[in-house]
């Protein structure tokens, strides 16, 4: 048995997902889901609740006792490892190659290489079961598809209130949005922008462009809404944030472009295995 422990947002709780994927997959074992970090209190961080029930995926809950034995395991041994911690792809891939029957998952996972053998299914399981039926929602999605459209993602919420998170985080500067912009306008021809963000009226407020804009308002279906209308953009421009990022890798225009940010934390030590999560074919400034 895989379990793997689910914690941040919806963006995380896909990288951790399609982690475990890949290993239950090449494993031939089942995969569960613990949930007992999003259902704890939260003390140091955002509390989040499961995020990937609106998706195609079927995988069971692990239950307390599972996730109790498991975790006794701790560790293993070198040769048949039990407890996985995040320590970067290639310590990964090596030590699913040992592992045995029985798995725990404990990271954030945040590269397409950990899941990439599996990439395929990823994309059928990372679609919807329900169609956009909102009406505001439906406008948007026409817009979308008859333009040549352009997300832009800006991430604030606890990356600004939250000192812990604004510390290892912090947030895309407004130059990085310009430029971000000014070399999308040169790759496409009369860009439509599609703004999202998590405070839409700061946006509003405070980011200007030349180029025509549209402002996406959240609706009652919350942040889904707008992840599912971004990954339906033909281009993408994404905050430091596994939620834009998630829904750039999801576009499935064959000649999108998507611009990232190379300073994705503040942290250092985070910092530093940024190069693994960004995919090559896309632009970084």
């Amino acid at each position: 048995m895989v379990i793997v422990r689910l914690k941040g947002g919806l963006g995380n709780q896909m990288f951790q997902y399609a982690a475990a994927k890949r290993v239950a997959f090449e494993k031939e074992l089942p995969l569960k889901l613990d949930l007992t970090f999003l259902e704890a209190d939260a003390i140091h961080h955002t509390k989040r609740g499961f995020e990937l029930n609106k998706l195609m995926i079927n995988t069971e809950i692990a239950t307390a006792e599972e996730v109790k034995a498991i975790r006794k395991k701790r560790w293993g041994n070198f040769f048949c490892p039990v407890r996985i911690k995040d320590r970067g792809v290639a310590d990964f891939t090596k030590k699913i190659a040992r592992c045995g029957a029985q798995v725990y998952l404990d990271g954030y996972w945040q590269s397409e290489q950990h899941f990439a053998p599996v990439a395929d299914i990823i994309r059928d399981e990372f679609t919807f079961r329900e169609p956009i039926v909102n009406d505001y929602l439906l406008s948007i999605k026409q817009r979308i598809e008859n333009s040549a459209s352009v997300s832009l993602h800006f991430r604030r919420g606890d990356y600004v209130n939250n000192p812990r998170a604004n510390k290892h985080h912090g947030v895309c500067s407004m130059s990085y949005y310009q430029n971000a912009v000014n070399i999308m306008a040169h790759k496409t021809d009369n860009p439509l922008l599609f703004i999202f963000s998590d405070d839409i009226q700061w946006v509003k407020a405070n980011f200007k462009s030349d180029h025509p804009m549209l402002f996406v308002e959240q609706s009652d279906e919350g942040l889904h809404s707008d992840f599912r209308l971004m990954s339906l953009c033909k281009h993408n421009i994404i905050a430091n944030s596994s939620y834009s990022w998630w829904a750039a890798w999801l576009n499935d225009n064959e000649n999108k472009t998507v611009i990232a940010p190379r300073q994705w934390y503040q942290d250092s030590r985070a910092q530093s295995r940024v190069a693994e999560m960004i995919p090559k074919e896309w632009v970084t400034i």
